[in-house]
């Protein structure tokens, strides 16, 4: 009981910060483009460069359809892997950036007196601002490019909220982690690119072989892509029974990532 009222009481001082946690948020967005030409609109240009290169390969070369229709057009096919990469994106680039992050804040933890949990999440949300981008890119190529309802767009927002709180309760993990074992940097990447693989980013749940499906049903991933797929490419609603089953699993996620960031906080000082 006791240790329950503790960290209710350092969630209450979490939400009390919400202002530093929106600054840092807004600094290190701002960081990424400092002192580069193009500044802002490389963040439009990188996932544009990336979809094209996929596109090339997948599209070009392989000549592959999107799962079973063999008359689904090469647009339909790069909207659909633009639809996965959002949400992946935030995920993976949030974890391989978080890892590091106390190690290299070692001021804000032995000189400064403030929530040192933000510093991680902070990194999840400007990955997130950082990916509104290409959101907007994907929403006009939707609308422009495919013949599907368009009024599911107005749920846009809500449907990275699992992917958003399940990459910070895994940033709060790896980058307490991160203190301890230096090596978990190499680790994260290698797991990050193995779940890129297995999640469903350039092929279709369907073809997938009965025997391997239950990869998918372990993957946090595989659903929050689907839904992303639904609502900008489909243009229907995600099935909101599932939607809640993601968004319960990454809330819980988010607060046992929180507890253990603060049960091992305590060293910290000591390690840096």
């Amino acid at each position: 009981m006791r240790h329950a009222k503790l960290f209710v009481r350092k969630l209450l001082t979490l939400s009390h910060s919400r202002n530093l946690l929106l600054e840092f948020t807004k600094r290190d967005f701002l960081q990424r483009y400092k002192g580069s030409s193009l500044g802002i609109v490389w963040a439009i240009i990188s996932p544009l460069l990336m979809l094209a290169v996929y596109s090339f390969i997948f599209v070009a070369v392989f000549k592959l359809k999107w799962g079973n229709d063999v008359e689904s057009g090469d647009m339909l096919y790069t909207l659909m892997i633009f639809s996965a990469l959002i949400p992946f994106n935030i995920f993976a680039e949030s974890i391989n950036r978080a890892v590091a992050v106390l190690p290299q804040s070692a001021n804000y933890i032995k000189k400064v007196v403030m929530p040192i949990e933000i510093l991680p999440i902070s990194i999840v949300l400007s990955t997130a601002m950082n990916n509104m981008f290409s959101v907007g890119l994907l929403a006009i190529g939707k609308v422009l490019l495919l013949d599907t309802p368009n009024w599911t767009l107005i749920f846009a927002p809500i449907v990275f909220i699992p992917v958003i709180l399940f990459s910070a309760g895994i940033a709060l993990v790896v980058s307490a982690l991160g203190v301890y074992l230096r090596d978990l940097t190499y680790i994260t990447g290698i797991a990050v690119n193995v779940l890129f693989y297995l999640s469903p980013v350039f092929y279709s749940i369907e073809i997938i072989p009965k025997q391997f499906q239950f990869l998918l049903s372990i993957n946090p991933i595989a659903p929050i892509i689907d839904f992303s797929r639904d609502i900008f490419i489909r243009g229907q609603m995600f099935d909101l029974s599932e939607f809640g089953l993601a968004l319960l699993g990454a809330s819980f996620v988010f607060v046992l990532g929180l507890g253990l960031f603060y049960f091992l906080k305590k060293g910290f000082a000591d390690v840096i």
